[in-house]
């Protein structure tokens, strides 16, 4: 398949989505506020086709063992760098701030692309349709630490037991998906939808114990919200405050109807991270195009005094972000905690001696790579073994610096145990 080909077919994408949000019902002005036409009748199963045969058209890609896109695989001579009998409690504790690793016994995610690991395994343009969930940082369980060091196959050290990871490529529509219920294209406004989603999921597991077994939880979305349909907003400054509520709504249902959770959010890193790299391919300056049109292109006559207003508007979502989390409603609770990890906000691609190092990202330099979303999850992880206030806020090469759990600190931090 050449780029032409491939171009059209994501040209058929877009038109595809941009008929399904002229066709929704909307609520409020904003395009962000907006509902679709695909979860009725229909269309709906027509979408499904279309995903199944792009699915099957692209072909499985994350079982790829070479290219620059890997992590170095951990020579099996070496031990894993923790004492697991430290990571686990002896018996289930009541407290959601007496949780050790091993206690999680359910791992989910909420997301857009960045969670479904698009293109992760990515070493040409149609890869970038493949979602390699199975690779994702926080929710993919492909594999061991060993060459996938997720947040998942970190825990499995601890517990063998966990479910709820994803399994290989997979969309949505497909069962080795799990508990992650990320989807490409999602926005801020699709949280509470993906809330009642995933509980539902969980409670009809039967691998799980809905009431007794400890879950952890990991949020991150905003991305297609600040790339793409920032500027066409008729009150960009309103986002913020929309994604605030959004995120509220999102964690008192989770809180309300799934006991013993644990949340993770974590903020999208800053867009101009990859879009503003002045050096890189010309590949990744036409895919950024549509991948973010509200920085990249002449679609919305971008300039450098709107690319400064709309990343003025991301640092307000990543503030909000953390103002939620840390709200005093979901503080001093026995079966919910939510925090902030902030491995994101700072985030360089100045990496091993590079000015930016294209390794860390997908073919498309604004995906990460498998070696990219390794370092995420091995980034997350740390977080969570970090009191706040003393969190790192940039990832780092893997296991330069590993945390584990020790016996005067075997705990997750929360805001009420640090």
């Amino acid at each position: 398949m050449n780029f032409l080909t491939g171009a059209i077919k994501c040209l058929f994408c877009g038109i595809l989505v941009l008929v399904v949000f002229r066709t929704g019902s909307t609520s409020a002005g904003d395009i962000t506020d907006q509902t679709t036409s695909l979860d009725q009748g229909l269309l709906r199963n027509l979408f499904h086709l279309f995903r199944h045969w792009m699915f099957n058209f692209v072909g499985q890609t994350g079982l790829k063992t070479r290219g620059s896109f890997l992590q170095e695989k951990i020579p099996d001579s070496l031990p894993f760098p923790c004492d697991v009998t430290i990571g686990r409690s002896k018996q289930v504790p009541r407290s959601v701030h007496k949780l050790r690793p091993g206690d999680f016994n359910v791992i989910a995610a909420m997301g857009d692309s960045l969670t479904a690991a698009s293109g992760a395994s990515s070493s040409g343009f149609v890869d970038l349709y493949m979602e390699n969930r199975g690779l994702s940082w926080s929710i993919g369980g492909q594999w061991n630490w060993r060459n996938v060091t997720t947040l998942p196959n970190i825990l499995k050290e601890f517990n063998p037991k966990l479910v709820g990871y994803s399994l290989g490529d997979a969309y949505p529509i497909h069962r080795a998906t799990q508990f992650n219920m990320a989807e490409i294209g999602a926005v801020s406004y699709d949280m509470p939808f993906m809330a009642k989603s995933l509980v539902k999921r969980i409670r009809a597991d039967r691998r799980v114990d809905f009431k007794r077994d400890w879950k952890l939880v990991t949020i991150t979305i905003g991305g297609n919200d600040i790339c793409t349909f920032v500027c066409t907003m008729q009150r960009p400054e309103d986002l913020p405050v929309k994604h605030r509520l959004r995120m509220i709504k999102t964690l008192r249902y989770i809180r309300d109807n799934m006991p013993r959770t644990f949340v993770n959010i974590v903020s999208v890193p800053l867009v101009s991270t990859v879009v503003s790299i002045n050096s890189k391919p010309g590949v990744c300056h036409a895919l950024h195009h549509g991948e973010c049109s509200c920085w990249v292109g002449r679609l919305y006559n971008q300039t450098e005094a709107s690319r400064d207003r709309w990343r003025r508007i991301q640092q307000q979502m990543i503030k909000a972000e953390v103002e939620v989390s840390e709200m005093d409603e979901f503080r001093r609770l026995d079966e919910f905690a939510v925090v902030h990890q902030p491995w994101s906000t700072q985030l360089t691609l100045k990496m091993n001696g590079k000015d930016v190092d294209y390794s860390l990202l997908a073919y498309d330099c604004f995906h990460m790579s498998q070696k990219g979303n390794a370092f995420a999850g091995t980034a997350l992880w740390n977080n969570m073994l970090e009191p706040v206030g003393q969190k790192r806020t940039n990832w780092r090469p893997l296991f330069e610096k590993f945390h584990c759990p020790t016996a005067k600190a075997p705990y997750i931090y929360t805001y009420d145990n640090s």
